[in-house]
């Protein structure tokens, strides 16, 4: 039989949201008055996050043992919280904790994964499951939870999203892909776009309603209006990540190299970015136009540095450490 033809589509989408997430992280550090990066900020983060659980759920259809989960996301995310803690205490003379419950900067994804991809088989069996999960990560915003205790708000408010890519036939992409023009889909993302810029602009509310950790009596909101605020912002979710399926190409191109290293990008660039943080006043006091310009080069530099060979075969290494003490289990689940 011939190698597997690689699904380029899925490559390309996920080299646009890796792009997204280091970007979004960068342009946190914008002034208020930068409005070009702050509508920027609202719009990658009204999809960004769904888009890539939702992907993660598509390659996770097929059952894994503790064996690989455990080497493949818990071993990552110890590694990295020591490496974090290392950096905070030694380099940037932060206090804080090796607080292995209480992750940092974008390691909860990785324990979120871990969770989800545990526990989703028994989900699964339940009737009317993704209904549940929906319904659930519009109750957590009103419940006392820790918003960053493993992780638990994150990952009870993103879960659909990831069954959703479980659930995913990708014939039905296609479908979808020749239903409706590029154009068409322009069309709306470019509306949709506009509306999120006019909401960040002009409104008083906070981009942090789409990041999944903050319970709604944090970001100054009654029960109700947070439930509804939520229902919304998943169907933007929802709306962004098929729209720009439609507009993702499906061939291979020079991005779609990137979408095959995303993992090494996502765990190293908080570490660049804590320490590049620490000049947020210097390079604010330049103007608009030039702090623009560098966190958006910045970001750009990340993300190359971060493809280069030496950070991609340090997580590889690292995602297949042999763990003898689970030899045991490693066949029987």
């Amino acid at each position: 039989m011939g190698m597997k033809q690689r699904d380029y589509l899925f490559d390309n989408y996920k080299a646009f949201l890796i792009i997204l997430v280091v970007v979004g992280h960068f342009i946190e550090l914008t002034s208020a008055e930068n409005d070009l990066l702050v509508a920027m900020k609202w719009i990658i983060f009204s999809f960004h996050m769904p888009a890539f659980v939702f992907i993660s759920g598509y390659f996770s259809r097929k059952k894994q043992s503790l064996y690989r989960l455990v080497q493949q996301l818990l071993v990552p995310y110890l590694i990295f919280e020591v490496l974090y803690y290392v950096l905070y205490i030694v380099i940037l003379k932060r206090d804080t904790q090796l607080a292995l419950l209480y992750p940092k900067f974008s390691l909860w994804y990785l324990l979120a994964m871990f969770m989800w991809k545990l526990v989703t088989p028994l989900v699964k069996k339940i009737p009317g499951y993704l209904w549940i999960s929906f319904l659930i990560g519009l109750l957590v915003g009103a419940s006392s939870l820790d918003d960053n205790y493993l992780t638990l708000p994150r990952m009870f408010t993103f879960y659909p999203f990831f069954l959703l890519g479980t659930d995913l036939d990708r014939q039905s992409i296609d479908v979808l892909r020749t239903r409706f023009t590029r154009e068409q889909a322009f069309g709306m993302f470019t509306l949709i776009n506009v509306i999120l810029a006019w909401v960040a602009l002009k409104s008083d509310l906070s981009v942090k309603i789409f990041y999944g950790r903050y319970d709604y009596e944090y970001l100054d909101l009654t029960n109700a209006q947070g439930i509804a605020l939520r229902l919304i912002c998943y169907l933007i979710s929802l709306l962004m990540i098929y729209i720009v399926a439609i507009l993702i190409p499906g061939a291979q191109n020079n991005f779609s190299s990137l979408g095959q290293k995303t993992m090494s990008v996502y765990l190293f660039h908080g570490l660049i970015f804590a320490v590049f943080r620490r000049g947020e006043k210097f390079y604010q006091s330049f103007g608009i136009e030039v702090e623009t310009v560098i966190l958006l080069g910045a970001s750009v530099l990340t993300i190359w540095l971060l493809c280069q060979k030496p950070f991609i075969k340090f997580v590889d290494r690292i995602t297949h450490l042999p763990l003898p003490q689970l030899k045991l289990h490693k066949n029987r689940t």
